[in-house]
């Protein structure tokens, strides 16, 4: 199992930055234009939860993409807990959702949290912390620093997009 973290410092309170990670319009261009996802689809969202549907788009070495092929897709779903300003997720493969599929373990899983902490001047701190873990005899390892990169690279992209986002936006 690999877990990372990684963290920045935003331009907006946590309660602005809960309001933008929870809406559609900026799900939809963070997914879309910023990340690139071959597809995207909000399933579910409330004040404190969130099902979103998506197919990232990769670059993956020649063992896993042969392995994963071009239609890997995910759901993730997510919920918050405002009190302590934590986000919790997980991946959920759309095969297990399937009710007439029998239940199996999954090659691959992930899960997180993203917390949020107000810093100063205006400003909060957000920390992403995950976990993978790839049960694939002899690609594990491989699968799991390849997505660790992606999410890494993913991360990145999110904190620079939300910075653009809330200018866009006059916050």
């Amino acid at each position: 199992m690999k877990t990372s973290t990684a963290s920045a410092v935003l331009p907006c309170t946590p309660d602005t930055f809960w309001a933008s990670f929870l809406d559609e319009s900026y799900l939809r261009a963070l997914y879309v234009e910023e990340l690139e996802s071959r597809a995207f689809d909000v399933l579910e969202i409330a004040d404190t939860s969130r099902k979103l549907r998506i197919v990232p788009k990769m670059t993956l070495p020649v063992p896993v993409a042969k392995l994963i092929g071009d239609s890997f897709a995910y759901e993730e779903h997510g919920t918050l807990d405002r009190a302590s300003g934590e986000w919790t997720w997980r991946m959920v493969q759309p095969a297990n959702l399937d009710p007439k599929s029998k239940p199996r373990k999954d090659a691959v899983t992930m899960h997180g949290t993203a917390r949020i902490e107000a810093s100063s001047d205006g400003h909060c701190r957000r920390t992403d912390t995950f976990s993978i873990e790839a049960k694939i005899f002899g690609l594990g390892s491989l699968i799991e620093s390849t997505i660790d990169k992606e999410l890494q690279r993913a991360r990145a992209k999110e904190y620079a997009f939300l910075t653009r986002w809330l200018e866009r936006q006059g916050v």
